[in-house]
């Protein structure tokens, strides 16, 4: 079929452009990963694009996840291209794409389902500049005007949490260093890549503080400060337990921990499990955020504090410091 092989061809070479532009900060070898991005257009079938994409993603570059979507896109178009009766790639039509977008509603949440439309749209973007074609979509599919706000812990529970967490018997060497990486966050809201690829090196001081040199999205720096009497402890725990100098490299304390259950662990001996069906970092991220825009409401400085490239992003961190039902009450 004409518009499979077409449609095959265009997602190999928007893979190639795309493994070429994105970051290779992470990548852990970089020889390795040009030795099998070399091989994206060399791709006999969509499952072969697939598995190569995953071990891209494995060396390193996540931003290669979002071309999965384009990978259920194929298998749409190969499922009913009966009933979709086009021949040729250029004759597709924006209902076809919002119509495969909606078979993936049903099943995905609408915060995957805006990053694949973004995705999506991007991509035909790409054939329009690139391939000279004119699809022009705009794709204006309502995916669920609704926007979550993000799981966090109000001021009170946020310290009481952080408090409960200094006062914890760490007797084991992994939850020493879980309490550290919560702790970092909660101080500094990282996220949750940029701590485990954190480096040593990254960390210098002053007579009163950490300086973080962080790498964020984008491979864009960031510099972010904790005070050394909220941490040092905990830090010089971690640094000197016998379990990371054994199993992990000297200048990455971090690299491939996961704290998920320590988090949920805690969280549940303090009372506070019951306000989430189960968190990740990405919570103390949230109250992070939550807290410093509730005590100076300057969204600028937390939008540069969070490494958001986008003040719209930014903009969620209003909504969970509203209290307007307290507001319209007073007014009577």
């Amino acid at each position: 079929m004409i518009l499979l092989k077409e449609l095959l061809q265009a997602i190999k070479e928007y893979a190639d452009f795309k493994s070429k532009c994105f970051s290779k900060y992470n990548v852990k070898d970089l020889q390795q990963y040009q030795s099998i991005q070399a091989k994206i257009k060399e791709a006999k079938s969509i499952e072969e694009l697939n598995e190569i994409r995953n071990k891209l993603v494995n060396l390193g570059c996540k931003s290669m996840l979002n071309l999965g979507v384009l990978t259920h896109f194929f298998n749409y178009i190969k499922n009913n291209r009966k009933e979709i009766k086009v021949k040729e790639l250029r004759l597709l039509q924006e209902s076809h794409v919002i119509n495969f977008l909606y078979t993936l509603s049903i099943t995905y949440k609408s915060s995957s389902m805006m990053n694949f439309k973004i995705n999506m749209g991007t991509f035909f973007k790409f054939l329009d500049k690139h391939k000279k074609m004119n699809f022009d979509f705009t794709l204006k599919v309502a995916l669920g005007k609704h926007k979550n706000l993000p799981k966090f812990l109000p001021k009170e529970q946020f310290f009481n949490y952080i408090d409960y967490l200094k006062s914890l018997p760490c007797k084991k060497d992994f939850e020493k260093r879980s309490r550290l990486i919560a702790l970092i966050v909660a101080y500094s809201g990282l996220r949750t890549i940029e701590i485990k690829n954190l480096k040593l090196d990254n960390i210098q001081s002053d007579d009163c503080n950490y300086i973080f040199s962080i790498r964020g999205k984008g491979n864009k720096e960031r510099i972010t400060l904790i005070k050394k009497e909220l941490i040092e402890p905990f830090l010089k725990e971690w640094l000197n337990s016998k379990t990371r100098n054994r199993k992990t490299t000297a200048n990455e304390p971090f690299k491939g921990a996961t704290i998920r259950h320590f988090l949920n662990k805690t969280l549940k001996e303090i009372g506070l499990l019951s306000h989430f069906k189960g968190v990740g970092l990405h919570m103390l991220r949230h109250s992070f955020g939550s807290y410093i825009y509730g005590e100076t409401k300057d969204l600028i400085l937390t939008q540069n504090a969070l490494g958001h490239s986008n003040l719209e992003t930014t903009k969620i961190y209003i909504h969970t410091n509203s209290d307007y039902g307290r507001v319209v009450a007073n007014l009577f």
